[in-house]
């Protein structure tokens, strides 16, 4: 058994076009999209490679100020060292930013800052005071304490006697005699500031202030104002000494000044300043007037309050400093320790295990300065030169941890560089803070080359659709025309057939008789009449086609339309015995319509109803009003239409029955001229059918009034 591949050329050919129409849009669509990314990316290179040079710029002035900067704070530092070594002139060589310094000689001795170790002190207490201090800590005598703490007061060295003053001030403390112990403290603290003193006493002189803050704090009572000024004051004091404001040519030592710092912000903590004002201590409810000295004394507390937090503030910077180069010349107790380490450049110093600062060697002639950093590197703060460009930074010390800028970052930096001169292995790394810079900078372009990209591509596929319609148009006329010669044809060849044999046959003389030659005269006549009609309906479509179809437009009844197409159909539904009923309103308005135009459309109507009927053929030819419009209806009991067909009979050649052993005649351009007509007359024209039921025609036209 062999089976028979039909390929419809038309359908091959579509694809092809198709397929060639895809080709030519797609490919250079995709082209395009590549050299658009290709854009892209160089424009953000670009603005990359712009922005990267920008901030180097930028980087390596402020890298550049810095290092200038540094300079100049080692020229002050040298003359600085090379004139006095205390903590007071230091600190205003730094102004706001704290710092260490440890100072060595030229054998690589520490000569400042000083320790309690390094004060030569006049009289060993140990010989003068054994015995007070058994009686005093060992077995709690305080009284006896007190009377060889007096008898020492008699003695002629300055440091003994004001030494003998602290002990009895001490135990007069513990005794509870909170008063007596103040006023010793005082005396010792008179008697130490009018005499000529050594930096020892000046240690006993901070150590009897400590004590004296401590006893004052004691008085201190809810309400008395007096009581807590002189606590502020005295604590004022002690904190002035801690800061290393005392006279030239003294100098307290540093773990001395530690230990006080801890002691006098010890005494802060529990310290409420409002508990002893209560509210109304400041109102005489005699007079109904305020007490303005007592207002003025409050005031005046509160001023004191305000330099004491900043005070202690300055302490605790004090307190930072000190306990760093604490534990620097624990470890460094001479210069020989970092002799390794390159001069003038700033590097990481390990405490402990989790402590660190940073610090410089710096040489000043013959001494060593090690500079230390508690709180971090001054001056590398660049946050000025990168202020509202989105652009944040982080400096890496010369270890790689992080000693400026960000704490927690994101991706790479896109720009990285040396900080130079002092911080020698130090580098600084610039990130994006929030949006990226370069996608920012180089949006605008991207934009454009987005739209123009988007545009072509619009354009292109514009052009390919209306490229596609027309082949597909052309494609469809192609095939209409072989559809239209096919069908010319075959309507043509039968009616030419059979004209051809009866005219053989009666030039023969084939006939038996007149009748006979009568009849095939009749066929011949018939088959003529057939082939006109045909003819008329191709040249019909061709002034269609040309849009060359001129139609006279005038006042009609629409019943004389109606009449004029029934008469016809008459002789050739009698001859088909079709029972045919014609409906016509009473009173219908008339159209505006070509008289023999709409006749045509009627008798197309009716023509196909009579050929798509069944053998009983009844055909209902019904005109009347609906509200503005004049209805022509044609109803059969034919075969009917699908719900695709009735979405297709309007179009020019469709037929339901498309092979050529059909039944019923026609080239199927019928309904599709009368169409053209009533579209011409500015109505419509619907079709209702079922399968097996019928179909149902309505021409609608407006009425004229």
């Amino acid at each position: 058994m062999k089976t028979k591949l039909k390929i419809n050329p038309a359908s091959s050919q579509l694809r092809w076009v198709i397929l060639l129409l895809a080709i030519a849009v797609i490919l250079p669509t995709v082209c395009l999209l590549w050299f658009m990314s290709q854009a892209v990316k160089n424009a953000q290179l670009a603005a990359r490679q712009k922005l990267i040079t920008l901030y180097e710029e930028k980087l390596a002035t402020a890298s550049q100020e810095k290092n200038q900067s540094w300079s100049e704070r080692f020229v002050k530092l040298d003359k600085v060292v090379d004139q006095n070594l205390r903590s007071d002139v230091f600190n205003d060589l730094f102004k706001a930013h704290r710092h260490s310094v440890i100072v060595y000689d030229e054998d690589g001795k520490r000569i400042y800052p000083l320790i309690s170790a390094d004060v030569n002190v006049p009289v060993d207490p140990a010989e003068q005071f054994r015995d007070a201090w058994r009686l005093e800590f060992t077995e709690h005598k305080l009284t006896e304490a007190i009377e060889l703490y007096e008898e020492r007061t008699q003695s002629n060295d300055t440091y003994v006697r004001l030494r003998a003053l602290v002990g009895k001030a001490r135990c007069l403390a513990k005794l509870g005699d909170v008063q007596q112990a103040i006023e010793a403290c005082k005396k010792v603290i008179l008697s130490g500031e009018e005499e000529t003193r050594d930096t020892a006493t000046l240690m006993l002189i901070a150590n009897t202030r400590l004590l004296l803050t401590e006893l004052t704090k004691v008085t201190t009572k809810n309400g008395e104002l007096s009581t807590y000024s002189m606590f502020q004051e005295e604590l004022s004091k002690l904190l002035q000494v801690i800061k290393g404001q005392h006279e030239a040519g003294t100098v307290l030592p540093l773990d001395l000044s530690v230990f006080l710092a801890h002691r006098a912000l010890k005494l802060t903590e529990d310290i409420d300043s409002t508990a002893w004002m209560p509210g109304e201590t400041y109102w005489d409810m005699e007079s109904r007037e305020y007490d303005l000295m007592r207002v003025y004394d409050i005031m005046m507390v509160y001023d004191m309050d305000m330099v004491l937090f900043m005070d202690i503030e300055s302490v605790k910077g004090v307190l930072n400093e000190g306990e760093i180069a604490l534990a620097v010349i624990e470890r460094f107790p001479t210069a020989a320790g970092f002799r390794d380490w390159p001069v003038d450049q700033f590097r990481q110093l390990q405490l402990d295990e989790q402590g660190f600062c940073y610090g410089v060697r710096h040489n000043v002639g013959g001494k060593t300065v090690l500079l230390l950093e508690p709180d971090g590197i001054l001056g590398l703060d660049y946050e000025y030169y990168f202020r509202g460009t989105g652009v944040a930074y982080r400096v890496l010390d010369n270890v790689g941890r992080v000693a400026g800028g960000l704490e927690k970052w994101r991706g790479r930096p896109f720009v990285t560089a040396r900080i130079g001169k002092y911080f020698a292995d130090w580098q600084v790394e610039l990130y994006f803070g929030g949006d990226d810079v370069f996608e920012s900078t180089a949006r605008r372009q991207v934009a454009i080359y987005i739209w123009a990209g988007v545009l072509v591509i619009v354009l292109i596929l514009a052009a390919g659709g209306f490229a596609g319609q027309a082949i597909g148009r052309q494609i469809r006329l192609n095939r209409l025309k072989n559809d239209f010669i096919a069908t010319i044809s075959h309507e043509l060849r039968t009616p030419l057939a059979s004209m051809r044999v009866l005219a053989d046959t009666l030039l023969e003389g084939s006939y038996e008789d007149q009748k006979q030659a009568t009849e095939y005269l009749e066929l011949i006549c018939k088959e003529n009449k057939r082939l006109s009609g045909l003819i008329d309906d191709f040249l019909t479509f061709s002034r269609m086609e040309r849009n060359k179809r001129a139609f006279e437009m005038a006042r009609t009844s629409p019943a004389a339309i109606a009449w004029a197409a029934a008469e016809a159909v008459k002789t050739k539904f009698n001859e088909s015995q079709c029972e045919f009923e014609v409906s016509i309103s009473e009173d219908l308005p008339d159209v505006l319509a070509d008289r023999d135009a709409m006749v045509t459309v009627l008798v197309n109507l009716l023509d196909n109803a009579c050929k798509y009927s069944k053998d009983d053929k009844r055909i209902e030819l019904k005109v009347f009003r609906d509200d503005g419009w004049v209805c022509f209806l044609v109803r059969d009991n034919g075969i009917g239409m699908s719900r695709r067909a009735v979405r297709r009979i309007f179009e020019r050649f469709y037929q339901v029955d498309r092979s050529l052993s059909r039944r019923a005649e026609g080239c199927g351009l019928g309904l599709s001229i009368a169409k053209f007509i009533v579209d011409a007359h500015k109505g419509s024209i619907s079709v209702d059918s079922k399968v097996g039921e019928g179909s149902t025609f309505t021409v609608r036209l407006s009425a004229v009034n």
